[in-house]
């Protein structure tokens, strides 16, 4: 196919925002943006630029449990708070219950300790195994420990329990602790963090809880462009919130996939920058106009970007710039001129007889 005709569009969402302000909405003049039918639109993006105006700990990473069988069960999981902001250190440097903590060791601890049972316990950073080691005082309830909710459907959240949020039932907040998950829905034996056996049992949690993977500052590695449109681009299920678990390809209204250099704020390099002269994100529409397009960023799981505080999107703090090329590509010759003619095969084979 053949670019017929082709029109830059720059978007700046700071003043296009709907809903919660995370929503870019753009009505296009549909006169303009528009092909006839044997023509065919797309899109493609060439720039992106955003203010990394968020927290790398912020509410979609921050909330763990302490889990205690031996109480009444709506009051079983105390939730651990990791105080929001950004950190780029692992090691604890303040005494605990400093406030602001100085690296996301301090936060850690500062969370734990804020449980009575639990304000002795203190912990450690080694960076050559990139570990955090917690010490718990020893004497703990049989069956208790620490639990890290990812859970992808609401409908499964107890609802007997008062101290599980939504937010905390699908958490990223196992990933900064390296440690496991409780993914497969609740159950009367989540996973320990840590050890990644089910708690509930008849023995004491240990006094040393080890990460048994290496530690994170920071869950998203990448930023999503999505809208409206069907673009006929497909993603594997992967593990986006409300889709299930399997194998294969789902259809996607995901536009690019902006990937993080760093794993927290720097000032050196405030701005996210994607500048793209390979055409590497495109939408083939099947569509005839353009009328009312609707940009979102997203993170990998289809969340929004936490806002540091209400009303943030609202006020254009989370705004971006975008600009992208739509183009009307036609054959290079129209269906009806690619069949053969007997008119010009006679003229290159006058010997050719019909039989």
């Amino acid at each position: 196919m053949i670019v017929k005709f082709a029109r830059n569009v720059f978007i700046d969402s700071e003043i296009n925002s709907v809903g919660n302000g995370q929503i870019s909405k753009i009505n296009f003049p549909p006169s303009a943006f528009a092909v006839a039918p044997k023509e065919q639109m797309k899109l493609t993006l060439t720039s992106f630029e955003m203010r990394r105006n968020w927290y790398n700990v912020n509410p979609s990473n921050n909330v763990f449990y302490f889990y205690n069988p031996t109480v009444l069960p709506a009051v079983q999981y105390t939730p651990i708070i990791i105080q929001q902001g950004t950190y780029d250190s692992f090691a604890p440097t303040a005494p605990t219950g400093a406030v602001p903590p100085a690296s996301l060791g301090d936060a850690i601890i500062n969370g734990i300790t804020a449980i009575p049972l639990l304000a002795a316990s203190t912990i450690a950073y080694s960076q050559y195994t990139r570990k955090y080691t917690i010490t718990i005082p020893a004497g703990l309830p049989a069956g208790s420990g620490f639990v890290s909710f990812q859970v992808k459907k609401l409908s499964e959240l107890p609802a007997f329990s008062t101290t599980i949020t939504p937010n905390g039932f699908f958490n990223d907040s196992a990933e900064l602790l390296g440690g496991f998950p409780t993914r497969d829905g609740f159950g009367a034996n989540p996973l320990d963090v840590f050890s990644g056996n089910p708690l509930g049992g008849a023995v004491a949690p240990a006094v040393s809880q080890v990460s048994p993977f290496v530690c994170a500052l920071n869950t998203l590695e990448a930023i999503y462009i999505r809208t409206n449109l069907h673009s006929g681009n497909y993603k594997t299920y992967g593990f986006e919130k409300d889709l299930p678990n399997q194998q294969g390809l789902t259809p996607t209204q995901i536009f690019a996939r902006i990937p993080l250099s760093r794993a927290f704020f720097d000032p050196t390099f405030e701005f996210i920058s994607f500048e793209d002269p390979n055409s590497l994100f495109s939408m083939f529409l099947q569509q005839t106009q353009l009328s009312q397009v609707y940009f979102t960023i997203t993170d990998d799981k289809g969340r929004l970007i936490e806002e540091v505080a209400e009303g943030q999107a609202d006020a254009g703090n989370l705004s971006f710039k975008m600009s992208f090329r739509w183009e009307v590509l036609t054959d290079e010759l129209p269906p009806d001129e690619k069949r053969l003619k007997l008119d010009n095969l006679l003229k290159q084979y006058p010997n050719l007889t019909l039989n």
